[in-house]
């Protein structure tokens, strides 16, 4: 029997939700939907602008026609804590949960009795190898950042089946479990962060989070030219990266800021290939609402020497052939809600 998952994209300005029926190895889309986030949205405190939040969600849920109550959510990648620890000896997983505790201090600025934190093993050579070792991907949640959606999503009356990064929702979405598919870099271009995660033999390896995304580029368009944001956003939409449009006056102006995720993106490159030279990366892909703008994955391109492409978490999914012109238009949006929803039990 055919069985459905829903994953919710809480953003900071757009909310997002995918329905998907699983059937064996078949996956089916059965609904999608988004909606603007009331504001200050998540980033508020308090219990008026929680409820707005979760009356969103709602209304959401019911264009959407879902009718399901557990719901795949995402924790935005700038409120958590992520490491690669590539430093340990060769461990046993009963020996991993106590020293993963004393590196877990290093890097996060937080008493560990105010986090969750959840790890996953990379790689861990034989024992009897010469430097025998343990490499592991650590995840600290803030406890406060958890009870905070919990109880906008029971306000929402849906059930958090689980909470996970925005990271791994993308890497499902865009890259799977597939070991054999090139060593990866997501840049995912959100609304207010841009994340950038390496994959490699189907495993996140590595996370930065830039506090440059969507907005700030609109945000830079309207102050150059005395545009409302509105505007601003179209002219994001159609001139975007080309340098021949409207003689490059939005191309200039968006320049310095996309230059700086092209260059922390060519910085995290270059230091993943010092050190793991042997899983060089082959591939880049654009994700989240970024991505569509003109001209962009060109522009990527020629700046990283790299193959670009735009990101489509759908390519593996069953589809109405009448939605594919639509979903095709919105495809990086989804990347992390369609990521969650493809979440296995």
């Amino acid at each position: 029997m055919a069985k459905t998952s829903i994953g919710l994209d809480i953003g900071s300005s757009i909310i997002r939700v995918v329905e998907l029926e699983k059937d064996k190895e078949r996956v089916k889309l059965r609904s999608l939907a988004s909606i603007a986030s009331p504001q200050p949205g998540m980033n508020g405190e308090g219990d008026v602008e929680l409820e707005a939040v979760a009356s969103t969600i709602k209304s959401l849920l019911t264009a959407a026609k879902i009718e399901g109550k557990d719901v795949v959510v995402a924790l935005p990648e700038s409120k958590v804590f992520t490491r690669v620890i590539d430093d340990l000896p060769y461990l046993t997983d009963k020996e991993l949960s106590s020293s993963i505790t004393y590196a877990a201090e290093e890097f996060i600025p937080l008493p560990l009795t105010d986090v969750n934190l959840n790890w996953q093993i990379l790689y861990r050579s034989n024992p009897k190898d010469k430097n025998p070792r343990t490499v592991v991907f650590l995840i600290a949640s803030p406890k406060t950042l958890i009870n905070k959606y919990v109880k906008v999503l029971t306000y929402a009356g849906v059930r958090p089946k689980a909470l996970e990064t925005e990271t791994m929702g993308a890497t499902r979405s865009l890259v799977g479990p597939n070991p054999f598919a090139p060593t990866t870099i997501i840049i995912q271009i959100g609304s207010s962060t841009t994340d950038l995660t390496i994959v490699s033999k189907g495993l996140i390896w590595l996370t930065r989070s830039l506090s440059t995304g969507g907005l700030a580029l609109t945000r830079a368009i309207a102050q150059h030219f005395n545009f409302e944001m509105s505007q601003a956003e179209e002219y994001k939409k159609v001139y975007g990266m080309l340098e021949d449009q409207l003689d490059g006056k939005v191309y200039e102006v968006l320049k310095p800021l996309i230059d700086i995720i092209a260059q922390e993106s060519k910085r995290v490159i270059q230091a993943f290939a010092e050190k793991y030279p042997t899983s060089q990366i082959k591939r880049v892909v654009l994700s989240g609402g970024g991505a569509k703008m003109p001209g962009i994955v060109i522009y990527f391109a020629s700046l990283l020497g790299l193959e670009v492409q735009e990101a489509d978490p759908w390519y593996t999914i069953i589809k109405d052939q009448t939605l594919a012109t639509k979903l095709s238009q919105d495809a990086p949006a989804y990347s992390v809600a369609v990521g969650l929803a493809l979440r296995e039990e």
